[in-house]
């Protein structure tokens, strides 16, 4: 129970509703949980598990409520959002690795303050290629950011208050949530595969175009349906070392191609085993940051699509974005362990419902029908724990 409760202290009518509804649905769902139906004995289960979670979304936004009074700012102000002034701040990055300085991606252009208690914090993970540039600048951070895009109004840009993005961890260990933006596996790595590759200079071959980029350049990999025919089938048309590279890279064990060497596991594993996830899809922004923004005990409705920029955007061609249901197959076969990662951090979005994480498995088994549905994979998850030691500076 909050300690405001406990001590007697008066709520306001707007608390007070929050509190009789809480309790209002606590107690029919016990009510159907003893005496159910036998025929609605899951519908029943159901309403109880949600009445905790009301009660969890009571208590945080006593304590968000509380902290805003505190440090008088209203999070749905226009000028708490127009206001470009930033807080004082510390960058747990730039403390970890003092020879270096925090990137400007990492830099806040909205309003918030370094005294949001730890426990309150959230920390921006941005998972390349995920949508993570468009919830970045709308959350305040320096990231690609269009001119057509508006600050948004909430709780959520304000607690939001550090960022980690590929090696550059600037968030602390005990932070409150670790909000992910995450998206099909496939297409991210799709996505990646055509962002990381260099334009095709028309007066240069391929080897003189890729001559810094020794995945592109020592392997006939043009398009990432090249690299499933020719990297990851048996019978590909390229050399063993080319097939080598193409698995490393699907495994993020080697940086041929940044965004897929950053990838769900990096993140994952990178955080604290014990730390509470949020998690915005890319293809349910609005729906998504809604259901945070009230998880964190604000209002659902303050995110609309005309506030989101439109960031990052590059135009392909068929041939680019083509994979054939062969290639498919053996990409998802590929990416299996990936997969998996992708899998838990939607089960451990806290702000996600049960039926939002059926969603988007139903939506990945349309992709991978066979890795969508497995929770072992044939190929061993790579160890990676180097890679992750190198960039917490341990």
């Amino acid at each position: 129970m909050s300690r405001r409760l406990r001590c007697g202290i008066h709520l306001s009518a707007r608390e007070a509703i929050f509190v009789l509804s809480a309790a209002a649905i606590f107690l029919g769902a016990l009510i159907s949980f003893y005496f159910e139906d036998p025929s609605l004995g899951s519908i029943s289960k159901t309403k109880a598990n949600d009445s905790f979670h009301a009660l969890d979304q009571w208590d945080d936004f006593i304590k968000s409520a509380s902290l805003y009074d505190e440090l008088r700012i209203d999070p749905y102000s226009a000028s708490t959002t127009n206001n470009q002034k930033v807080y004082k701040y510390s960058s747990p990055y730039e403390q970890r690795f003092p020879n270096y300085k925090r990137p400007y991606w990492a830099e806040k252009t909205i309003p918030y303050n370094d005294d949001v208690p730890t426990d309150m914090q959230i920390c921006f993970v941005h998972v390349g290629k995920a949508g993570g540039s468009t919830v970045g600048c709308s959350l305040g951070f320096s990231l690609h950011c269009s001119s057509d895009g508006q600050n948004v109004p909430g709780l959520l840009p304000i607690i939001t208050t550090h960022a980690f993005h590929r090696g550059v961890f600037d968030c602390r260990d005990d932070a409150a949530y670790y909000l992910f933006v995450v998206r099909d596996p496939l297409e991210r790595m799709l996505s990646a595969f055509n962002y990381d590759r260099p334009p095709l200079n028309s007066k240069s071959s391929k080897s003189q175009l890729f001559m810094t980029q020794d995945f592109y350049n020592a392997c006939p990999f043009w398009t990432l349906d090249d690299v499933a025919q020719n990297g990851l089938l048996d019978n590909g048309d390229t050399s063993f070392a080319c097939q080598r590279k193409a698995r490393l890279a699907l495994d993020g064990t080697k940086e041929f191609i940044p965004h897929w060497f950053f990838n769900y596991q990096y993140y994952y594993e990178f955080i604290p085993p014990d730390g509470k996830i949020l998690v915005i899809r890319n293809n349910y922004i609005v729906d998504d940051w809604n259901s945070i923004e009230h998880f964190l005990g604000g209002r659902h409705d303050v995110m609309n699509p005309a506030l989101l920029p439109v960031n990052n955007v590059h135009d392909k061609n068929s041939t680019d974005l083509y994979l054939s249901y062969e290639s498919r197959m053996v990409l998802c076969r590929a990416l299996c362990n990936e997969i998996q990662f992708y899998k838990t951090i939607l089960r451990k979005g806290a702000n996600l419902m049960e039926e939002d994480v059926l969603i988007s498995l139903e939506e990945l088994r349309l992709q991978c029908p066979i890795e969508a549905t497995r929770d072992i994979c044939d190929a061993v998850k790579p160890d990676i724990s180097q890679k992750i030691d190198e960039r917490k500076g341990c």
